[in-house]
């Protein structure tokens, strides 16, 4: 198998029959985050000696074109399976500095879980997806508090709103997916530019997993029947199609809001847990993310868009604070008269200069936690490309070469040359290394 420049896929038996199709819907390419949703992506898989839950595993989803996929967290792309080629150590092989097979922090949400608390807010982020994709509507980047599927009043994406707009960006749709693409940007999708997933301009919901003879308006109306594009083109009175394995799971009812008891669960969380220990106030990273969860429907995806969020939960939450203050006349304000003495009250000062040290001070750490993590981002790739083979590239070195002591070549380069590649001294003789 080969990351794109292998000479086809493999040879085996019979294709792996069609999956049933349990959820199709999405909101946005987040979602695949999810092991779950990237599972789902391979019901149309029919490789027959590559496991689909191996690849769900392993971080990748279903590209649509021939057998490749591509890793949710470092994007990179495998295909031309072999018959024995394991998914976690292909991905490990080809993209050793991807932070999931690196066992770094991410945003990754395993299928299984356990019953710890780590566990558990696994299970939490997956309920709360599945609540989101089937109880809210998306509206752009972000959720609006009050979008649900009765506030359905203006468009998600705008940009979309015509048929040639939608049309055009087909153009790279791939060609296994015998869907008519005038049908589907007719029934009001664009296309995302991944796999077979496209989004409603209008209501925003997602729809992917498609197949031949697949009705894109009905579908659209069958998933998402609230979406007043749709429905003024699609009745459904007239619907007649056998639906199926075709049919969303019931919904799951709870509240936007999480609880305090949930909130806390969030810092079970691995990029929570990394985030306190480089030295965040676990309050401050409890609401931040809780936040973001509650107005995107999206965890984080790594360690530095955690911190990211943080600080700017922190630096927005205390501009509206002192914008309280301004309002209450505790702040002077430009605008307000200035008293006659000049002066602000001591308290009120040492509160001002207090308020903007722990602000400077939050901005600072910022930096440096972000010049920290950028560095260690650095060594770490640097680190990778010396274990990895001088001549192939993709190999891991393996060899000793003797007597010059260069260990730069994996054991397939290594056997023909009579000299070192590095420093061209007469090679006597190989070790292999012994680490551990």
């Amino acid at each position: 198998m080969s990351d794109l420049t292998g000479n086809g896929p493999g040879q085996g038996s019979l294709p792996r029959p069609l999956e049933l199709r349990r959820e199709r819907r999405f909101h946005s390419l987040g979602d695949l985050m999810y092991e779950s949703v990237r599972r789902q992506t391979f019901t149309n898989w029919t490789l027959p000696f590559v496991d689909p839950d191996q690849l769900a595993r392993a971080g990748f989803f279903f590209l649509r074109t021939d057998d490749h996929v591509q890793c949710a967290f470092c994007q990179g792309v495998v295909g031309y399976w072999d018959p024995g080629d394991q998914p976690l150590e292909e991905h490990r092989r080809h993209f050793s500095s991807c932070r999931f097979v690196s066992g770094m922090p991410t945003g990754n949400v395993p299928a299984y879980h356990s019953a710890d608390d780590t566990g558990r807010v696994y299970r939490l982020l997956e309920e709360y997806h599945h609540f989101r994709v089937s109880s809210t509507r998306p509206t752009g980047s972000n959720y609006r508090t009050d979008a649900t599927q009765q506030d359905c009043s203006h468009m998600s994406y705008p940009q979309f709103n015509t048929d040639a707009t939608r049309s055009q960006t087909f153009r790279k749709w791939p060609k296994s997916v015998k869907v008519s693409l005038d049908a589907l940007a007719a029934a009001g999708f664009f296309y995302t530019g991944l796999s077979d997933f496209v989004q409603c301009f209008h209501c925003g919901g997602g729809l992917f997993g498609w197949r031949e003879g697949d009705n894109p308006a009905a579908d659209h109306a069958h998933y998402y029947p609230w979406c007043p594009f749709i429905r003024t083109i699609w009745d459904r009175s007239a619907e007649t199609r056998p639906w199926g394995d075709n049919l969303p799971p019931a919904p799951i009812i709870r509240p936007i809001q999480l609880s305090s008891q949930e909130e806390d669960l969030l810092l079970a969380h691995p990029l929570a847990k990394r985030v306190v220990e480089m030295g965040l106030l676990a309050s401050s990273v409890k609401a931040a993310l809780k936040d973001k969860l509650e107005r995107t429907g999206r965890f984080c995806l790594e360690v530095t868009e955690a911190l990211e969020v943080v600080f700017d939960y922190d630096e927005n939450r205390r501009s509206a604070s002192t914008s309280v203050l301004m309002r209450d006349g505790l702040v002077p304000m430009e605008s307000a008269p200035v008293l006659e003495t000049g002066l602000v009250s001591d308290s009120i000062q040492a509160a001002t200069g207090s308020q903007n040290a722990r602000l400077e001070e939050l901005r600072t750490r910022k930096q440096r936690l972000q010049k920290e993590v950028t560095d260690l981002q650095r060594r770490l790739e640097e680190e990778t490309r010396r274990l990895v083979c001088r001549i192939c590239k993709t190999n891991r070195v393996e060899v000793v070469l003797q007597p010059c002591s260069h260990l730069h070549l994996c054991a397939n380069c290594a056997r023909p040359l009579d000299r070192c590649r590095t420093c061209n001294s007469a090679v006597r003789g190989t070790l292999r290394p012994i680490i551990g």
